[in-house]
C-alpha cells in the first residue's frame, strides 16, 4: 500500500521555466532572464537527478532574481523531497554518515511557506493546495492537511490529482488525529482552571465552579476562597464530595485523554516502590511510633497525595556536619489520618524501613527521593560478631 507521502510525492513534478523571446514578456533584461532561466533549468536537473540540497540553491538564486510561481513551487517541492528523504532515511545510514543540517520538520515548514506564497498569488491552480497539504503531511498536521486538499477541489471539483491525494489521505494516515483535535477543542470546557488539564476527580463548589480535587484542596491550603470568583468556602476533604455526574460523563466522552490524567495522577501519588515522599524532620526507626502535626501548606498537599496512594512517606533527618538531607532513612506508613478543621492534619506514623537516597529533587514544593532499600546482612552463626551481640542483648536484657 502506498503511503500518503508517496502519493503526493508521484502527484507533483518539478515544473520547467518557461523561455519567452519577447523582452516586454521577460520583465527584466534579456541577459538577466538568461541567467533566471539557467539557474532554474539547474535546479531541475538537479531536482530530478535527487540533488536536492543543490536544486534548492539553484532556485533560491533564481527566485532572488526573479520571483516567480513557477520556480517557487518547485523550491516547495524540493523542500517536502528532502524532508521526505530524511523521514525515510534508516537509523543505520545516520549513524554511517551523519547528517549535519536542517530537520526534516524544519524543511516542510520552508516547503509550507513558500506554498502559502503562491496561494497568495494564484489561488485558481490545484498544484499550490497539493504542495501545502504536502508539507502540512510532513508536519504531521494531518487535519489541516485535508482541509486544504478540500479548499482545492472546491477550486476545481475534477481535479484527479487531488481526488487522489484525498482519498489515500483518508485511506492511510490516522484521520483519528483529526478526530482527536476536535474532541481537544471540547475538552476546553471541561479543563480546570488551575492546571488547565483535563478535570480529574471534580469537585464543584456551592458557587457553581468545578475544579479538580486536589486542585482545590492545594489552593485552599494557602485561603478559604473560590480561586475563580473569591466566595468564602466552608468546606474541607471530607464534606467536598466528587461530582459522580460530571466525572461520568468526563469518561465517557474522552476515555483516552481520562486515562491519561488517571495516570500522571497516579504517578503523582506514589504508587512506585522505589519513588518516596520525603518529610524532613527527625530521625525514626523501625516500629517506632509517632505523631506527627502537618500544618504546612507543601506537606498539607503531600500528605493528600500519599492518602491516596499507599499511605506511606520516608522520613529523614538534616545532616548536621553538611546542613543537608542525611543519606539515609526511614519508610514510615501513616496508621491514623484526621484532618483538623483549620486545614492541618494529625497522622500516627510507624517505621517500616530503612532506605538510601539514590537521587532527589524538589516537586511542589517538597522533596521527593528516588531510593534503595536497606537490609540487614545476618552475622554468621559462630562468628565472633555474632558473639559480642549475643553476649551484650544479655547483659542488658537482665538489667
Amino acid at each position: 500500500m502506498t503511503s500518503p507521502g508517496g502519493v503526493f510525492s508521484a502527484a507533483l513534478v518539478a515544473e520547467d521555466f518557461p523561455w519567452v523571446d519577447m523582452e516586454e514578456e521577460m520583465g527584466m533584461a534579456p541577459d538577466m532572464y538568461r541567467e533566471v532561466f539557467d539557474l532554474a533549468q539547474r535546479g531541475t536537473r538537479a531536482f530530478r537527478d535527487r540533488l536536492f540540497d543543490e536544486a534548492i540553491s539553484c532556485y533560491t538564486k533564481a527566485q532572488n532574481l526573479r520571483p516567480d510561481p513557477i520556480i517557487l513551487g518547485n523550491r516547495s517541492l524540493t523542500f517536502c523531497r528532502l524532508s521526505q528523504l530524511l523521514r525515510e532515511r534508516s537509523a543505520a545510514d545516520s549513524e554511517y554518515q551523519p547528517l549535519n543540517g536542517l530537520d526534516p520538520t524544519t524543511h516542510a515548514e520552508l516547503a509550507l511557506k513558500d506554498a502559502e506564497k503562491i496561494l497568495s498569488i494564484n489561488s485558481n491552480s490545484p498544484r499550490p493546495y497539493i504542495l501545502k497539504a504536502y508539507a502540512l503531511f510532513l508536519m504531521e498536521h494531518y487535519h489541516e492537511a485535508r482541509e486544504t486538499l478540500l479548499a482545492g477541489l472546491q477550486v476545481d471539483p475534477l481535479s484527479h490529482v487531488l481526488q487522489t491525494c484525498l482519498n489515500d489521505l483518508d485511506r492511510n494516515t490516522n484521520i483519528a488525529a483529526g478526530a482527536r483535535r476536535a474532541r481537544l477543542a471540547r475538552i476546553d470546557d471541561f479543563e480546570c482552571t488551575l492546571c488547565f488539564k483535563l478535570l480529574y476527580e471534580p469537585v464543584t463548589t456551592p458557587c457553581g465552579h468545578s475544579f479538580c480535587r486536589s486542585c482545590l484542596h492545594q489552593s485552599m491550603d494557602h485561603g478559604n476562597k473560590c480561586p475563580m470568583c473569591r466566595t468564602v468556602l466552608f468546606i474541607g476533604p471530607r464534606t467536598c464530595p466528587i461530582s459522580v455526574t460530571l466525572s461520568n460523563i468526563i469518561q465517557r466522552n474522552f476515555p483516552e485523554e481520562y486515562a491519561e490524567r488517571r495516570s500522571e495522577h497516579e504517578t503523582m501519588t506514589y504508587a512506585g516502590v522505589d519513588l518516596m515522599p520525603l518529610f524532613v524532620m527527625d530521625v525514626v526507626l523501625p516500629s517506632q511510633k509517632m505523631a506527627l502535626n502537618i500544618f504546612e501548606p507543601r506537606y498539607r498537599l503531600m500528605v493528600r497525595r500519599i492518602m491516596e496512594g499507599n499511605h506511606r512517606m520516608g522520613m529523614v533527618a538534616i545532616d548536621s556536619a553538611t546542613g543537608t538531607v542525611a543519606d539515609c532513612g526511614c519508610e514510615v506508613e501513616i496508621s491514623e489520618c484526621e484532618p483538623l478543621p483549620d486545614g492541618r492534619f494529625y497522622l500516627e506514623v510507624e517505621g517500616t524501613r530503612r532506605f538510601r537516597i539514590v537521587r532527589s529533587w524538589d516537586q511542589d514544593g517538597y522533596r521527593v527521593a528516588e531510593v534503595e532499600w536497606l537490609k540487614d546482612i545476618p552475622l554468621p552463626e559462630g562468628s565472633q560478631g555474632r558473639r559480642e551481640v549475643k553476649s551484650s542483648y544479655l547483659s542488658h536484657a537482665f538489667l
